[in-house]
């Protein structure tokens, strides 16, 4: 990683993706200068610079901040650490990371809130802290919120635990409302889940695997929704998997709750179909779900019914995945192959702009922070994104700890060439 200090940055003929700025879609140099944006010009900047990058075909977009995400630490490093997240993140374009309380212990306290903290100085992306909604995420007790607010947690979440008690639930809403923090939700009813593996349909009816309905998740959301308009209290709900789930947010937001959503990237790429082959790089929670799902998934992207879109980063040993479908653990390492996801398999159905306002700027948006954009005098806060290199996830360029994605060893198109967040900045 690369560190400012007088340093000076020079881009050149890049093309800048911002929908707040009046150069969005126009062809620039830009000149940073000790971490700032210094200077956006049309015509070439003839200004030497201490690191030159030529961005001639590549885009220019604001920094992604990926709003749910594991980084495993502490507790689990063997599956990912700070450091290695980070690193495989800022591949990808974050320049932000807020991490889920995903850890052993985990993550509910003010000391382990500085802990985090304190390891994001040491690191390209912001670390910004989740804490646990509940002791232990067990939806018994509410935990330390207030404890973990001063300290720097910008929200709670019970991880991939659902809320299984609505007055633990109520209670913690009414309290974020005093101390602040957005409430995350994992919508699961654990009664009708069962402890499936993939989604119920007429796909997967013959695989014998456990088979989870949709019911699961869109009964919880109607129940959370209507917990929140009596709290009067903001509510997230992360990954999103149904087209119910879209609808119900959707008349939420129309009825004027503080209701938001986002959904993960994969679910807007693949389906139930993709676990005939029993891959358990595929096996997820909640689980893929049905075609008319994915492009209801996808409607509510472009609508902004779905505020966000996330790399749902859950990076898992080999142990936790060469085992039988119904015993692997869930989940995908996918932070640094999230822009490859998007431009290859959704830029046709979802454009650059509405890419960057549902990975950039609404997540800091949900989490109370300022999205300034590309733009002179602020932070440089950007990364160059070449949509026409090929590279393979492998082994030697893999910079997570973990290889569980269903794409590992396959050529990728669309690479991260350059990243700067303040006086941190790396190439690639």
């Amino acid at each position: 990683m690369g560190r400012l200090s007088d340093n000076t940055i020079l881009i050149t003929r890049g093309t800048i993706i911002d929908p707040t700025s009046d150069l969005n879609r126009t062809t620039v140099d830009l000149f940073i200068e000790n971490g700032l944006v210094k200077t956006i010009s049309k015509t070439a900047i003839k200004q030497k610079a201490d690191v030159t990058i030529d961005a001639k075909g590549c885009y220019i977009l604001p920094g992604l901040l990926d709003l749910r995400c594991q980084l495993k630490d502490p507790g689990y490093e063997h599956q990912e650490d700070i450091t290695t997240g980070a690193a495989a993140a800022a591949a990808s374009g974050f320049t932000a990371l807020a991490v889920q309380p995903t850890t052993d212990p985990v993550v509910q306290n003010k000391s382990q809130i500085e802990y985090l903290k304190q390891l994001s100085d040491k690191v390209l992306p912001d670390i910004l802290p989740i804490g646990a909604a509940t002791h232990n995420m067990e939806s018994q007790d509410i935990s330390e919120m207030y404890d973990m607010r001063q300290a720097g947690a910008v929200g709670f979440s019970n991880g991939d635990n659902g809320y299984q008690s609505s007055g633990t639930l109520t209670r913690a809403l009414l309290y974020s409302k005093q101390v602040g923090g957005l409430i995350m939700s994992h919508a699961l009813d654990a009664d009708l889940a069962v402890g499936a593996s993939v989604n119920e349909s007429a796909v997967t009816i013959h695989t014998g695997l456990k088979q989870q309905p949709d019911l699961a998740e869109t009964s919880q959301i109607k129940k959370e929704i209507d917990i929140a308009e009596y709290a009067d209290a903001p509510m997230h709900f992360s990954h999103i998997s149904s087209a119910k789930s879209v609808d119900l947010i959707r008349k939420a937001k129309k009825a004027g709750l503080n209701i938001s959503c986002d959904v993960s990237i994969w679910h807007l790429i693949y389906t139930d179909n993709a676990i005939l082959e029993y891959d358990t790089n595929f096996k997820v929670t909640p689980p893929f779900r049905s075609e008319a799902d994915r492009k209801a998934l996808i409607k509510g992207v472009n609508d902004g019914t779905i505020d966000a879109i996330v790399s749902d980063h859950n990076p898992q040993n080999v142990e936790n995945k060469q085992v039988e479908f119904d015993y692997a653990q869930c989940g995908i390492n996918g932070l640094q192959s999230f822009y490859a996801l998007y431009n290859e398999k959704l830029t046709d159905v979802i454009d650059l702009e509405t890419f960057v306002a549902r990975a950039a700027f609404n997540p800091r948006t949900l989490l109370g922070m300022a999205a300034n954009g590309i733009k002179k005098g602020a932070k440089a806060n950007l990364w160059v994104a070449d949509p026409a290199t090929d590279w393979k996830l492998d082994k030697t360029t893999n910079l997570s700890r973990s290889e569980n994605n269903p794409l590992f060893n396959s050529v990728l198109k669309g690479k991260c060439q350059f990243i700067i967040n303040g006086l941190n900045h790396n190439s690639y």
